[in-house]
């Protein structure tokens, strides 16, 4: 069996595999156990992560008296994880290597304590909220300005029966509409799992329903009256291109985008939308524009 931070693969790929994302399997109890279990950190994450895949593997992947690897590179910390791991009650740990990676070898302790990760507590149209935001997401500790704008644009469109919200992250902005009473429930996407794992968290905590899909489409989710996206600014041409088109759909017929963006990079979506035939009504803040279309 091998576990990622994005995603468990379990069985062979000759028979079929099983791949579920790391928000998914956090809250499942059903998942298959093995005598060895494979754990491959990704070079974008810290360490704090380890927190939650040790909790993981010793709580659902691995069987009774059974061992796990962990595969980093040096510059990732292969010198001190054995250490961390000796602290998190794993017992008879090794390092050795594994080709180009090292891998930390152990066995996971039998006793664990859920992961916690941090928290934070925003003020969002008079609710109090509070969000778990932590292991490498984006804006942890703080509602970022982006955000902060889209949701006081938001809060001023008309009350709908679902919001989607791509590009979720940990949930603020899907989370903050449904409480402010924009929209009953929310449905998002994301392509970080670690990231829906907590928006799962929040949701719950906060007392609101939320429907989550892991994807790089939009259109992976049900068409809903109004979208919402922080468009994120650091991904490729080709991928912007494929999520402008895709925020654009969601906007036809009579449907609402709420997209905000930095102000400096302004034109750039603005083109995206013309693009498609759709005009961009401007919501300008301090730092940020919200580009509405559709309607």
């Amino acid at each position: 069996m091998a576990l990622t931070a994005d995603g468990l693969s379990e069985g062979t790929r000759r028979g079929g595999a099983v791949v579920l994302g790391l928000h998914e399997a956090m809250v499942r109890d059903d998942l298959p156990r093995a005598p060895l279990v494979d754990v491959h950190l990704p070079t974008y994450r810290g360490k704090a992560l380890v927190t939650v895949l040790s909790w993981l593997v010793a709580r659902h992947l691995v069987t009774e008296g059974g061992t796990a690897g962990w595969f980093l590179t040096k510059q990732q910390g292969a010198g001190s994880l054995p250490a961390l791991l000796t602290d998190l009650g794993w017992r008879d740990v090794s390092r050795s290597r594994a080709g180009k990676l090292y891998r930390i070898a152990g066995r996971p302790p039998t006793e664990v304590t859920p992961p916690q990760p941090r928290t934070f507590t925003a003020r969002m149209d008079g609710h109090a909220l509070t969000f778990a935001a932590d292991y490498g997401v984006f804006s942890p500790g703080h509602i970022d300005e982006g955000t902060a704008h889209l949701l006081d644009v938001a809060l001023r469109q008309p009350h709908v029966s679902t919001v989607a919200d791509v590009g979720v992250g940990y949930g603020p902005l899907a989370l903050g509409l449904v409480r402010a009473g924009v929209a009953d429930r929310a449905v998002a996407t994301d392509v970080d799992s670690v990231a829906l794992w907590l928006a799962g968290r929040n949701a719950e905590a906060n007392g609101v329903p939320l429907k989550v899909v892991c994807s790089t489409d939009p259109m992976e989710i049900e068409d809903t009256p109004l979208t919402v996206c922080n468009v994120p600014t650091h991904i490729d041409l080709a991928r912007t291109t494929a999520l402008m088109r895709g925020l654009a759909h969601r906007a036809a017929e009579g449907r609402r985008l709420l997209a905000v963006v930095h102000a400096s990079l302004e034109e750039r979506y603005v083109r995206h939308l013309a693009d498609v035939g759709l005009t961009a009504r401007r919501h300008p803040g301090k730092s940020h524009v919200v580009l509405e279309a559709g309607g």
